[in-house]
């Protein structure tokens, strides 16, 4: 880890600013090429505290920026810290929290200055790239997962799922009675509906990385774990969550579910098939139901025919 790479007779006893700017003259060429060998902002990090490590030994260098929170590989509490800002052309790109064991002097505080001001133009063009990225495989009314970013967290989700002998689910929901909203309040309302059904994905689910809005009114999530293991529950919960919602509540506004787990033999194209049968099932069953069934890795068998809401079991939850 980056914290073993740490000299431990390089921390506060620097006394003079003499001393260390040999140091920084060193470090500085090999601080800044290394950076330029990457744009993922975790990567950045992670050479960013082996350096900082040469100042002073840290236990912890954590980044938050507007794209999320970051922190360097193998960080732990320590008993100090000292958080500063990464200012580039007036612009806040982001903020750092240091961690260590010893106390952070102000000549400390002067060495980390330096070596934050060699970052800032490498952070900046990461941060750029990683926001392209995010828009690449983000809705950009809901900001929920796109279909491009669904696939390739279906296949890398089933692949752990086989690997690790865990269960896994697939639901699909498609909501009902969205046409009318549309056609008779006009497409900005509908436009609101779509993020009030986002963020009751979002409130009755945990794993906010795997919601996803195919477009129109169709939304998929994946659940894994103990979350799969419970997935009727969860898709009944989002259903109430849904229909209780004002707006709607106000436009009638309902969704149904199409629930399959996952098989010993399954691909993930067989996955999507099964769900999207049984989200068939549902709606011409009456809407407002879940329809499903496979088998989960443990072998229990799963109903095929549309399921009610478990309504004693919601109360209990609740």
């Amino acid at each position: 880890m980056w914290q073993e790479t740490a000299k431990s007779n390089f921390s506060a006893e620097l006394s003079t600013d003499s001393n260390w700017q040999e140091l920084t003259d060193g470090q500085e060429i090999s601080l800044i090429s290394q950076l330029q060998t990457t744009l993922d902002i975790q990567q950045q990090l992670d050479i960013f505290a082996m350096h900082v490590s040469r100042v002073l030994p840290m236990t912890a260098v954590q980044l938050q920026t507007a794209q999320g929170q970051f922190q360097a590989a193998g960080s732990k509490a320590g008993h100090h810290d000292y958080q500063s800002e990464l200012v580039l052309e007036h612009q806040l790109l982001g903020q750092l929290k240091y961690q260590s064991n010893f106390s952070f002097s102000a000549l400390i505080q002067r060495q980390l200055l330096l070596l934050e001001s060699e970052w800032l133009y490498a952070l900046r063009n990461a941060l750029l790239v990683n926001r392209l990225q995010q828009m690449a495989l983000k809705d950009p009314l809901t900001t929920l997962g796109n279909r491009r970013f669904f696939d390739d967290s279906f296949a890398k989700a089933i692949q752990l799922a086989k690997r690790h002998q865990q269960p896994f689910a697939l639901l699909l929901l498609d909501l009902d009675n969205f046409k009318q909203v549309n056609d008779l309040a006009g497409h900005s309302t509908g436009d609101q509906v779509l993020l009030a059904v986002a963020d009751c994905m979002r409130e009755t689910l945990r794993a906010t990385d795997s919601l996803f809005r195919f477009g129109g009114d169709e939304f998929a999530v994946l659940l894994q774990d103990q979350d799969a293991e419970h997935a009727e529950l969860i898709a009944a919960r989002l259903q109430q969550h849904i229909s209780k919602h004002p707006l709607l509540k106000l436009h009638q506004v309902g969704c149904s579910i199409g629930l399959a787990w996952l098989g010993p033999e399954q691909q993930a194209r067989d996955l999507f098939h099964l769900a999207d049968e049984a989200l068939y099932q549902a709606k011409t069953s009456g809407k407002g139901k879940v329809g499903g069934g496979t088998i989960s890795f443990a072998g229990i068998p799963r109903p095929a025919r549309p399921l009610k809401a478990p309504l004693a079991s919601l109360a209990a939850a609740n």
